[in-house]
């Protein structure tokens, strides 16, 4: 694992063989990591790996002091090319169907794509080179996605004859508006970097030579604020129709902690302030 994760990084059981997670301990906190490791096969997701998703976001989600989560392909290749079409067969024509008429491997892709979109700690996708099918969807849920200048992205549900999950589906659209969501999938086309930026699927891009500095002043700027605060804006950001008390108390609850004393502070005395989340 020491040439998958960072240094410092304690390995986490990910439930999954080609999931790899660890906790890295950092100035401002710890950093969450998982990596996609299957690079002989662009990091292509399993059945297993799906279903691990879910419940190992849950678990760095309620790690103390946890700052930011990075989801990452393992190679340089690709962050997520997909499923794996080879599973196909098996787990969508005559794998085990639920009471509602899908499949174990749609309740897992459906579960996954929610669980990283509804965590309360900021995610951030790290994309070197294929985006494509569930792999777009994993960088969709996320809350930031940084992608090296070569990458490509797209949809190709249309040339395999299935439906891309609907929860996906509408997060695309809320990145990307309804009109080029539509233009996406229907097309099935590949994207280059340009044109995510341009649509607003990817947050920022960097040179193969600058990715990693670049990732790593993304990972430094978001960890060092407040975690509450950061939170909060979350919860905001993706709840617009959120009862208004919760929100109130959300706001209360930051203004009322020791991190905003700590950055009161810091602002008056023109130093770093050093969070705590509390």
């Amino acid at each position: 694992m020491s040439d998958i994760l960072p240094p410092n990084t304690q390995s986490l059981d990910s439930g999954a063989a080609r999931l790899i997670a660890g906790l890295e301990t950092t100035a401002n906190g710890i950093i969450g990591h998982v990596r996609f490791n299957l690079p002989e096969k662009h990091n292509v997701i399993d059945l297993e790996g799906w279903q691990a998703i879910a419940p190992l976001m849950q678990t760095l989600a309620k790690t103390p002091d946890m700052r930011l989560i990075i989801l990452r392909g393992v190679g340089g290749k690709a962050f997520v090319a997909g499923a794996d079409i080879a599973q196909f067969e098996q787990v969508l024509s005559g794998g085990p169907h639920t009471e509602n008429g899908g499949t174990d491997f749609d309740r897992a892709t459906i579960a996954a794509f929610d669980a990283i979109a509804d965590c309360p700690i900021p995610t951030l996708a790290a994309i070197e080179g294929y985006c494509i099918g569930g792999g777009l969807g994993i960088a969709a849920a996320c809350d930031l996605r940084l992608a090296r200048k070569d990458s490509r992205f797209g949809i190709p549900a249309g040339k395999l004859g299935l439906a891309y999950p609907a929860n996906a589906t509408h997060q695309l659209a809320r990145l990307v508006g309804v009109s080029e969501a539509k233009r996406i999938i229907f097309t099935a086309a590949t994207l280059n970097v340009p044109d995510a930026l341009n649509n607003g699927l990817i947050s920022l891009s960097a040179e193969a030579t600058d990715f990693d500095a670049t990732l790593a002043m993304l990972v430094n700027q978001v960890s060092a604020n407040a975690p509450m605060s950061l939170q909060a804006s979350k919860f905001v950001l993706n709840n617009p129709q959120a009862d208004a008390d919760e929100v109130k108390k959300r706001l209360a609850d930051c203004l009322a902690s020791a991190d905003y004393e700590e950055g009161r502070r810091a602002f008056m005395e023109k130093r770093k302030p050093e969070f705590k989340g509390r």
